[in-house]
């Protein structure tokens, strides 16, 4: 009776072990740095692009043409599946380009909020999406620009709707610029200024600049 008890602890010891792995990669899969699956990524990368392209073309009083989408652009073979990621980018594109265009912002919470609403980049904190990173041997550049661009659009958002004035170098995170960093990434200077440039474009798209 002792030993049927004791191998069900076992096994039970074992389940919870397997599922807490499963959630830890499952949760990984789309973190502060944003979805890791080819097609996804593809999409918030064609997002961005498709935003800052609207937001152009509304400040120069010119119409959006989305025949010839780039959808190549930015592709790196760890991101997975080419097709997928191209796919993906053509969708995100456009809803991008659209919003860019008309200077909506609806569309930012949903695609890179925070899964964790209490999360605060400018708190120096580990991320555990970088091993999932560096098992993918993405490059740091990559890495830091993602994560960059996501806490920039949610500081962004977060200061406009608090009526603060345009002040992404007043964050922390941006301070820092090493949220996410491994040396297994490199250069930890080279690092910075690529999230520096990724939460600069993100933090501007977030706030609403050229709205």
């Amino acid at each position: 009776m002792r030993t049927t008890a004791r191998n069900v602890a076992r096994k039970l010891a074992v389940l919870s072990i397997g599922l807490a792995l499963a959630a830890t990669v499952a949760g990984a899969q789309e973190y502060h740095g944003g979805s890791l699956e080819a097609k996804q990524h593809g999409y918030e990368h064609g997002f961005r692009d498709g935003y800052q392209y609207g937001m152009d073309q509304r400040s120069h009083s010119a119409s959006l043409n989305l025949k010839d989408i780039d959808a190549d652009r930015g592709y790196q073979n760890y991101y997975g599946p080419k097709d997928e990621y191209k796919d993906g980018y053509r969708s995100g594109y456009q809803a991008g380009a659209a919003d860019g265009f008309s200077g909506s912002q609806t569309r930012f919470a949903d695609i890179y909020g925070y899964r964790d609403p209490s999360y605060d980049p400018d708190v120096a904190q580990p991320d555990r999406t970088t091993t999932v990173y560096i098992e993918r041997h993405w490059t740091g550049e990559d890495v830091a620009s993602d994560i960059g661009y996501r806490d920039g659009v949610n500081a962004g958002l977060k200061d406009f709707r608090d009526r603060h004035s345009f002040r992404p170098e007043e964050h922390g995170a941006w301070k820092d610029a090493d949220h996410g960093y491994d040396k297994a990434f490199g250069s930890k200077d080279e690092y910075k200024r690529s999230y520096r440039a990724g939460y600069q474009m993100g933090y501007r798209q977030g706030f609403g600049l050229q709205r």
